[in-house]
């Protein structure tokens, strides 16, 4: 098994060239979202606080809009598989109108009832005001993010990974280079503290946005196409993309809403174990950021071979992503332990969240292995073949029936230290790790979506 992994020169070559540009936005994403936040650390735990937990509105929005870039890449995918260029311009079309409708009920939302949002999640008043401020201007943002996330989940599932990586790079550089003039006030500008950080985020997506549609436009990619033809389009892939489409998102939304109630029960152990968990969750972003590329090249090359029909290929193009994650992350978890004092020495914290801080960077590194396996296994090869619906029934059972209880009563019961109710919230992983070998294994995760759906054929709807 071990020697298959180095005989596929081609295999290495579509990997490096899909999986280096995805880590590298990622990894600047999650390096500047991790300068933003010891920005927002210098003004104090309250602030770091209200920002994180305003920022709970959009994770929820994040994993609805990746929910329906999920399904546009299995469909994308498998339609390049089959070089369907007017398929995969209408999958376009409909993840836009998907996408655009829930970020605008988003934004309603957020911009009139900032503060009764915040209220479900603390019960500090600085918090809420300061977090009603942050969350009211970047609602500004959700349509826009909308937009750039459908158009970069079809560019990336054609192999077209260098331009969502230049505009993201462009705009996460945009947002950090503007939080530290409005944050702090430099270059003569104002200190805003807090909505600066806002304003900042609501400048850089428009960049983003505005980037990202000129260059696809002006260099014609694959996925650029009149409106008309691309929401126009055939009842029948409609039908199949949101039956695909709706399991990915309300499985994201299931585990994203757990994770809310998560942050509810951490927001109940003070305003310091908070912050504590806002300064992880940042860091674990960047110590992930090589599994997310991973996955990405993973949904690309096995929705590739599943389209085209080879699923001997398909299934052995996993299994190499699989090992490969494994003997990744059990390197990543070591240098993680060794250097958890290193990684949060930048932050302005004191000895108490620097310590909780610490211990809950250790318990996730002690997981890290089968949790990035879960998550290659889950993103990459499952969702390539459009097996969808058993990882919404994973995640129901894992994240409710395991993590949730388990956590509640570590913090309301047993009174556990935060490090003690992290561990066995992120026990839940054990489960579907289990699981997730047991249908990779299985190959009922392999399934053509796209094998009878022809362009010239398809009845217009």
């Amino acid at each position: 098994m071990i020697k298959d992994l180095f005989v596929d020169k081609d295999f290495y070559k579509t990997f490096f060239k899909l999986a280096i540009p995805v880590t590298i936005q990622y990894f600047v994403t999650a390096s500047l979202n991790l300068v933003d936040n010891i920005m927002v650390g210098q003004l104090g735990a309250v602030e770091l606080a209200a920002v994180g937990l305003a920022n709970q509105v959009y994770f929820l929005l994040l994993l609805f809009l990746l929910g329906v870039g999920g399904g546009a890449s299995v469909f994308t995918a498998q339609f390049w598989g089959k070089r369907d260029l007017k398929n995969i311009r209408r999958i376009l079309g409909l993840s836009l109108m998907i996408s655009s409708t829930a970020a605008l009920f988003f934004f309603l939302i957020s911009i009139l009832n900032s503060e009764t949002i915040l209220r479900l999640f603390s019960h500090d008043q600085q918090v809420i005001q300061l977090g009603a401020e942050y969350l009211r201007i970047t609602s500004f943002t959700y349509v826009l993010t909308a937009i750039t996330g459908c158009y970069c989940a079809v560019l990336r599932s054609t192999g077209e990974v260098k331009l969502p990586m230049r505009v993201n790079v462009i705009a996460i550089l945009s947002n950090t280079f503007l939080n530290y003039i409005l944050i702090f006030g430099n270059f003569g500008m104002p200190q805003l503290g807090v909505a600066g950080a806002a304003i900042a985020t609501l400048i850089s997506r428009f960049i983003e946005t505005t980037i990202l549609l000129i260059a696809s436009y002006r260099h014609q990619y694959i996925m650029t196409s009149k409106v008309s033809e691309m929401f126009k389009v055939p009842a029948d892939l409609t039908k199949r993309f949101i039956k695909t489409t709706s399991v990915v998102v309300i499985k994201d939304f299931i585990w994203a809403f757990g994770m809310v109630l998560y942050m509810v029960v951490y927001a109940k152990m003070g305003t310091d174990v908070v912050a504590s968990i806002n300064i992880v969750t940042t860091v674990r972003q960047l110590m992930t950021v090589l599994f997310n590329g991973i996955a990405s090249a993973c949904l690309v090359m096995v929705g590739n071979q599943i389209g085209a029909g080879d699923y001997p290929t398909a299934f052995r193009y996993s299994k190499r992503f699989l090992l490969i994650t494994t003997m990744v992350s059990i390197v990543m978890a070591v240098l993680t332990i060794a250097g958890s004092s290193f990684i949060l020495s930048p932050y302005n914290i004191s000895t108490t969240v620097f310590k909780q801080a610490q211990a809950i960077l250790c318990i996730f590194a002690l997981y890290m292995p089968i949790t990035v396996i879960n998550m290659v296994a889950i993103v990459g090869v499952f969702r390539s073949g459009g097996d969808v619906t058993f990882c919404l029934i994973m995640d129901l059972v894992a994240v409710y029936f395991i993590g949730l209880p388990l956590g509640f009563l570590g913090q309301a019961v047993w009174y556990l230290p935060i490090q003690g109710v992290f561990a066995l919230f992120t026990s839940q992983e054990i489960f579907k790790f289990i699981l997730c070998i047991k249908r990779f294994i299985s190959k009922h995760w392999i399934n053509n979506l796209v094998l009878d759906i022809n362009p010239a054929v398809a009845n217009e709807g």
